[in-house]
Formats: structure tokens, C-alpha cells, sequence
């Protein structure tokens, strides 16, 4: 089912169902296999998110921000080797975003440095820290909108979620059309948008928009 989300609740309701108007998807086919059935299907998903006003930004570091990362980053490296190793990289990230990360996500950042180098080096590692930042924000953007449908504050969304919201500003919109969508965005078909659903279908949507 849905986690639960917390946190004030936007204005993006009535411009996201909105934006759905004249869009028609067919069901997708599942979480497990991570495609929707059919390109336009990705069209509608795409306008969906985009007209809801979530989308990948870059995070400019502010100068204390700045002079944090490098601070951890000559902290992580007690030896001076001028660069991370593997371990070191967990530490950092422990530090800066409070978690260990997965051997996945260490194999991920260990394979993308430089191969001439023997580990992350202080402008690579910058660059990994604002880009973790980035993605964090946006996900927060996506828990936002997702929050400003969950009108019940449930951890999930139902239909009758998806047709309040569109009542509010597209009061003609069919319900056929409005049902599409929910099944294109229910991932496993269980009658919730669970929060994972939701950014799912944000994520694929953007990536249907190139960005």
C-alpha cells in the first residue's frame, strides 16, 4: 500500500488535475514491468507532472554550503590522499545526509570517477554531493504534490481522490478519461496510488519529456 506523507499541503492540486484535460491513456502494465504500454500513454503521464510544476532543478550550493562539503570531504580523507576511497565515500555521505549508503550506490559512484585516480576526488565528490541534493529536492517537489491529492491524509490516493481533484477545475472531464489515468499511474493495479506509484510515474514522465 501507500507510505505514509507528511508536510504542508501546496497549491498544486487544481493545476494538476488540470492539466490532465483531453489526455488518454490505456492501463499500464505493472510496477514489475516498468513500461507503460503505449508512447502516448508516456505523453499524458509527462504532461501531467510538468503542468503540476515538479521537475529536476539544479541546486546551486550556497558559500557555507560550499565550505561544508569540502570540510567532509577533508574529514573523510584523514590520511591526505587527496581523494575517497570506497569507505570513505560511505562516511561522507553518512555525514552530509545522515544514511549509509547501498552497495549498489557505492558500486554506482566508485565505476563514474575517473579511472587515471585511485578514488573520488574533491571536485567529483562536489559534483555527487549536488547532484544527491538535486535529486532530493525534487523528490520532496513530487511528495508535495502527492500530499496536496492525499486530501484524507491516508498514505495513498483513490479514484475518488483523482475526480475531486479534477472536479475543482475540469468539471467536464469524463470520468472514463479520469479513470484511465488512475489505472496508468495505480502501477500494481491494487485500486491506491501508493507515494512509490506516484513518483514513479513522475520519474517516467520526465524521462518520457528528455529531461
Amino acid at each position: 500500500m501507500g507510505e505514509d506523507v507528511g508536510g504542508t499541503r501546496p497549491s498544486s492540486a487544481s493545476r494538476t488535475a488540470g492539466s490532465l484535460a483531453g489526455c488518454r491513456c490505456k492501463p499500464g502494465v505493472g510496477r514489475r514491468g516498468r513500461e507503460f504500454r503505449r508512447p502516448d500513454s508516456r505523453v499524458a503521464v509527462a504532461m501531467f507532472f510538468s503542468q503540476a510544476g515538479a521537475r529536476p532543478r539544479r541546486w546551486e550550493a550556497s558559500q557555507s554550503e560550499h565550505k561544508k562539503w569540502v570540510e567532509v570531504f577533508k574529514a573523510c580523507d584523514e590520511e591526505n590522499k587527496g581523494y575517497l576511497s570506497r569507505e570513505d565515500f560511505k562516511v561522507a555521505v553518512v555525514m552530509l545526509f545522515g544514511y549509509k549508503p547501498s552497495k549498489i550506490e557505492a558500486d554506482s559512484v566508485m565505476s563514474s570517477v575517473d579511472p587515471n585516480t585511485s578514488g573520488i576526488l574533491l571536485k567529483e565528490f562536489l559534483d555527487i554531493v549536488r547532484k544527491k541534493n538535486e535529486a532530493q529536492l525534487y523528490r520532496n517537489e513530487i511528495r508535495h504534490i502527492f500530499t496536496a491529492f492525499d486530501r484524507h491524509y491516508r498514505g495513498y490516493l483513490t479514484l475518488e481522490d483523482f475526480k475531486k481533484a479534477f472536479k475543482q477545475v475540469a468539471p467536464k472531464l469524463s470520468e472514463r478519461i479520469i479513470l484511465e489515468v488512475f489505472r496508468e499511474v495505480d502501477q500494481d493495479s491494487d485500486g491506491h496510488v501508493s507515494f512509490k506509484d506516484f513518483e514513479y510515474a513522475m520519474n517516467y514522465g520526465q524521462k518520457g519529456r528528455g529531461t
